[in-house]
């Protein structure tokens, strides 16, 4: 769903700024008939509300780079169309409108930038605190530096195109962000957030003296796990604590079933691996599905 909203978003914006690019210039009076008439079949709509409930944390990070890639290209278009239109020294009525279009699909872009990096500080930054903190500060930086759009709006909305100081104190001000490489290397950090949570967490011993030997108690400790894990989930995120009790009580249940020496249990050892996996890396979609899956697979909890 999100994708296919950036694509058109991005389709809308490459089209406003071809048309508003080629209509400001010496022939802008005869050829704004034209230009405007195209525009106007490709005024953009407002973008729905884009919905992030399954993503994993490096899907979602994905998503936000590539709408900030896609944010930087608008901006720098809008600056472009701009400068055009202050060197021809007119702003015809049409290519006005076609200026204010793309400063709305800048809008609109950023307003799911933004929406995205709030869902991510609230599921991830608590497992990620680094790249938390990271995109907030880069997001910080691009909504200031998007105010002074503001500016050249009320310059496009008046038709006055020789106003650049306030064009140059815009582009200042975003090409003082640096907004891709810094995306960039944000991803980076959530990988290796990432990478460096999988190394811990999987990596954590049973516990001693909790290690059973029949299958009684190693499929009450699979159910003890299956509990954490769906309290876990219900509140929306993994926090540190919670991945440090399922890695502990899913290492505890690993080496229960495969201590009983019953190959019909390894399976389920091998979920209860998998799923701690999937907490760990962010897995959100592949967790829900698969505890529940795990939890339909396992006989009744026995009673001790």
């Amino acid at each position: 769903m999100s994708r296919g909203i950036f694509a058109k978003t991005w389709k809308t914006i490459i089209l406003l700024a071809f048309l508003s690019a080629c209509a400001v210039g010496p022939n802008a009076a005869t050829g704004s008939s034209a230009a405007g008439q195209k525009t106007t079949e490709a005024n953009p709509t407002p973008t729905p509300a884009v919905e992030y409930t399954d993503e994993s944390e490096t899907d979602l990070a994905a998503l936000i780079v590539e709408n900030a890639d896609q944010l930087d290209a608008a901006v720098k278009s809008v600056i472009a169309a701009a400068r055009n239109a202050v060197s021809a020294g007119e702003l015809p009525k049409d290519v006005a409108s076609d200026l204010l279009d793309l400063v709305q699909a800048v809008e609109s872009l950023h307003s799911e930038f933004e929406q995205a990096i709030q869902v991510y500080v609230e599921r991830f930054s608590a497992l990620s605190p680094e790249a938390g903190s990271q995109i907030m500060q880069i997001e910080d930086e691009v909504k200031s530096a998007l105010s002074s759009i503001a500016a050249l709006k009320v310059g496009f909305d008046s038709g006055d195109a020789t106003d650049g100081d306030a064009l140059d104190q815009f582009e200042a001000a975003w090409t003082t962000i640096e907004l891709e490489p810094r995306i960039s290397a944000w991803q980076e950090t959530v990988l290796t957030q990432i990478d460096r949570r999988e190394t811990h967490y999987m990596n954590i011993q049973p516990q001693s003296g909790q290690v059973a030997d029949n299958r009684v108690e190693a499929f009450v400790q699979a159910h003890d796990f299956v509990q954490a894990f769906q309290d876990a989930l219900d509140d929306g995120i993994f926090t540190p604590e919670e991945l440090a009790q399922i890695s502990q009580i899913g290492a505890n249940a690993e080496a229960s079933l495969y201590n009983t020496g019953d190959r019909q249990l390894f399976g389920y050892a091998q979920a209860i691996i998998r799923l701690t996996r999937y907490a760990v890396r962010g897995e959100w979609s592949l967790a829900s599905s698969g505890i529940n899956d795990l939890r339909l697979s396992l006989p009744a909890k026995p009673q001790l």
